[in-house]
């Protein structure tokens, strides 16, 4: 026996308004549930994330060293955050942001006289956040028997999927 025709429309009604209920929840839960995850900034060092960012440092170290071997100015300052700051060993010279170092670099790297090596002393990575290497490096100009021991240290910082440079500092000396 079907129940009457109130009861139905009634029945109906409340699965109805029991759906938009149960769907306004779910609507209401997706950006807590979308905030709650975390991101690339604040992964943690146990997260997949987390290592995938490593290894990605990895490769952005890499590239520092890289693009200074093939003096690729373009390469290099792609790794360069707008509001890099550079301090040099040799005058203390700062250059503050992006386009005072690459305009430094331009005539840097159009010199071949130079040969740089590179050796990490030091690797730190904080999650997705911050990174550090510290290179035991030479530079050294062979035609006229010029060697300067210097240690770099390099700071990164992750931002929209890239690390980027941060602080370049060169010292004279090693470890």
């Amino acid at each position: 026996m079907r129940p009457p025709v109130s009861a139905r429309t009634a029945g109906r009604l409340g699965r109805t308004l029991a759906l938009v209920g149960l769907a306004a929840g779910l609507l209401a839960a997706v950006p807590a549930a979308v905030s709650a995850a975390p991101d690339d900034a604040t992964a943690g060092d146990g997260d997949a994330s987390a290592h995938g960012c490593e290894r990605a440092f990895d490769r952005a170290v890499q590239a520092y060293v890289d693009t200074t071997a093939r003096r690729d100015l373009d390469g290099f300052a792609a790794l360069l955050h707008p509001d890099v700051t550079s301090v040099f060993a040799s005058d203390g010279e700062v250059l503050d942001g992006k386009q005072a170092t690459v305009d430094w670099l331009r005539g840097f790297f159009a010199d071949d006289s130079w040969t740089q090596s590179f050796s990490v002393a030091k690797r730190t990575v904080v999650g997705c956040r911050t990174g550090f290497v510290l290179f035991d490096s030479v530079y050294a100009v062979p035609a006229t028997g010029t060697r300067v021991p210097l240690l770099i240290g390099v700071s990164f910082t992750y931002e929209h999927g890239r690390w980027l440079v941060l602080q370049n500092q060169d010292s004279v000396g090693r470890i």
